[in-house]
């Protein structure tokens, strides 16, 4: 529990090139943090580690990732694809660049409003990045041809054979039945469940408190599954966790939420009508930030042990607005738990059972389970040129303009590293979102790089992976260690960790 910070860079050098440079390369991130982890207020024992390499990794040599990837939908049904492309993406696709609308308009107020909306926007632009990359995926019509081929070929083998065809053809027709029963409820499903309280960080602890204080009251078997037992301590060190608040750019965000509850459901839904009344979102929103105390953490302490009753006499407006809303959220969460993901569920292990008795190799989605990928150091194409493995020191003093997102930090430029020193490098090991963070093994099972991204045409990699082309990008440990030893003056701590 005693995790302390020894170092980490600037943001500038952390994540240079921004958005601009996000999903690409070259690329020139410093993209790594030191921790010290301690127990009984000294350093812990670890005497099992990955040691690092001083040499490093050449192009063509074998690479592993460990980690825990995310989620991938490499084995959903064409019916689930076309939702996806079709329905989902788009949606958040608008929604996401609206909301990147609203955060630079707000920026550019001044600055106090860019530093305290910089961390959303970042990840607004993140996402959308992300997800722009997955639906071209999907719109390419070589890619999904080649996604119907592989269901195509699967029914035939399931179809050859009368007891197969029995016991699985119809999980196909299921899911099918149920994505177009999503189409139906999808507005309603992101007006509510979809969009945990139309982000507001106050509205979203008030709906965590109010079905707390209910769902404690039932067996923890019997609860939402994020209320049980088990994820009770999380929930809490989230939930009370001291951190900044801003309340201008909530007032922002939840307008903008409100106007696309609005926007998407109709002025007279009762859910609409429940939380504007005649009013419209910019009044609701300031009434209902300026009026909480839950940006406190005293005051959400208070009410994360209360019990239903208590909640029940709260007068706080969030609190409130969460006991309006509650019952309505949980019948639509219900209505998708029903009609969408439990028949989903039920027939996607159907289908994996007849992957398996049909002789496919295709391992497991991701499901943030611990996994070990190979691959090597590898370059890749992009538009008809050759690019990568390796970005270097010198690079990224000939990108810097002296403006943001390329602007370097003072520190370095005051100093002067090795300018042949290898700054990130791309492999061809497979990796989705979760594996930030992932060392890079060499052979020898030494440390040579940490992983923070992928390139554009690894972002499809939600739903199959094409080794041409689909990178992942690392931090090389060689850069960690000059930048330990010319920029930040840590010699000390070079001194610990090089073999």
């Amino acid at each position: 529990q005693d995790v302390r910070l020894v170092l980490a860079p600037e943001v500038g050098i952390a994540n240079f090139g921004g958005d601009p440079d996000n999903f690409d390369f070259p690329r020139y991130c410093l993209d790594m943090t030191l921790l010290r982890v301690y127990e009984n207020g000294k350093p812990a024992a670890t005497p099992d580690y990955l040691p690092w390499s001083a040499e490093g990794v050449k192009d063509g040599e074998l690479t592993f990732i460990s980690g825990h990837p995310g989620r991938t939908r490499r084995l959903e049904t064409i019916a689930q694809l076309e939702y996806i492309r079709d329905v989902e993406l788009p949606k958040r696709l608008v929604r996401l660049a609206e909301m990147r609308g609203v955060l630079t308009s707000f920026a550019a107020r001044g600055k106090e409003q860019a530093r305290t909306s910089e961390t959303m926007l970042l990840s607004i632009e993140n996402t959308l990045k992300a997800y722009t990359g997955r639906h071209q995926a999907l719109v390419d019509k070589r890619f999904f041809a080649a996604k119907v081929e592989e269901e195509r070929s699967l029914r035939a083998k399931i179809d050859a054979d009368p007891a197969k065809k029995k016991k699985y053809a119809p999980a196909f027709a299921a899911i099918e039945s149920a994505m177009l029963k999503m189409r139906d409820i999808v507005d309603e499903y992101d007006a509510s469940e979809g969009s945990r309280a139309w982000q507001s960080e106050t509205l979203s602890a008030a709906l965590t408190l109010v079905r707390l204080a209910n769902e404690k009251a039932k067996p923890s078997d019997q609860r939402l599954p994020e209320y049980g037992d088990a994820k009770l301590a999380a929930l809490k060190a989230t939930l009370l966790a001291p951190k900044p608040y801003y309340p201008e750019l909530e007032i922002e965000a939840m307008t903008f939420s409100l106007t696309k509850l609005r926007e998407s459901l109709g002025v007279e839904h009762p859910l609409v009508m429940k939380v504007l009344g005649k009013d419209s979102p910019r009044t609701v929103a300031t009434r209902m930030v300026k009026g909480t105390k839950l940006r406190e953490v005293a005051a959400r302490r208070n009410l994360f042990d209360a019990d239903a009753a208590a909640i029940a006499k709260s007068t706080d407006p969030m609190i409130v607005l969460a006991r309006a809303i509650d019952p309505d959220f949980r019948q639509v969460r219900k209505a998708y738990e029903d009609v969408v993901e439990a028949v989903v569920k039920k027939n996607a292990e159907v289908l994996a059972s007849a992957r398996f008795d049909a002789g496919t190799s295709t391992y497991p989605d991701a499901t943030f389970t611990l996994r070990l990928s190979y691959g090597s150091v590898a370059p890749f194409t992009k538009r008809g040129a050759k690019v990568g493995p390796f970005t270097d020191v010198a690079g990224v003093y000939r990108r810097a303009t002296g403006s943001d997102p390329y602007a370097l930090p003072s520190s370095w430029m005051r100093t002067k590293p090795n300018p042949t020193t290898p700054f990130d490098f791309t492999t061809t090991n497979d990796i989705i979102g979760g594996n930030s963070g992932s060392p890079v093994i060499d052979k020898n099972g030494a440390l040579v790089g940490l992983v923070f991204d992928g390139n554009l045409a690894s972002l499809g990699g939600d739903f199959g992976y094409d080794g041409t082309n689909n990178r992942a990008i690392a931090v090389d440990a060689r850069l960690m260690f000059e930048a330990l030893d010319k920029v930040y003056d840590a010699r000390r701590i070079v001194k610990e960790i090089r073999p």
